[in-house]
């Protein structure tokens, strides 16, 4: 019989605990699950090579993978581009039943 290891956090993090094979298991969950529960869909999009390596090199220095980064880049760009065409286009977009972040704050009452 094995003597039990405690769980401590010291165990976790120098890895004493939580890297045996012998109790791991694969999750039953699949990838498409995953996507699903996180609203997320695969896409496939071709970038020069330079500019992967390039995004590798930025990603490692904030510790994260390359993907997760572009990600974040393109959530930021999309973000600004949505401020900008509210700004820009914010009778038009009501038109079309686009709700401004503005529009969303409660207005107080003047006295």
């Amino acid at each position: 019989m094995s003597k039990k290891i405690q769980g401590t956090e010291k165990n976790w993090d120098d890895g004493t605990l939580g890297t045996s094979l012998e109790h791991a298991k694969p999750s039953a969950n699949s990838s498409l699950e995953i996507d699903e529960t996180l609203a997320m869909q695969s896409i496939s999009i071709r970038l020069d090579k330079s500019l992967i390596e390039d995004l590798k090199v930025i990603a490692d220095i904030n510790n994260l993978g390359y993907q997760p980064l572009i990600r974040r880049y393109l959530t930021r760009a999309v973000e600004g581009e949505m401020k900008q065409l509210i700004r820009n286009n914010a009778n038009l977009l009501k038109k079309k039943g686009v709700v401004s972040p503005t529009d969303l704050k409660p207005r107080r009452k003047r006295a």
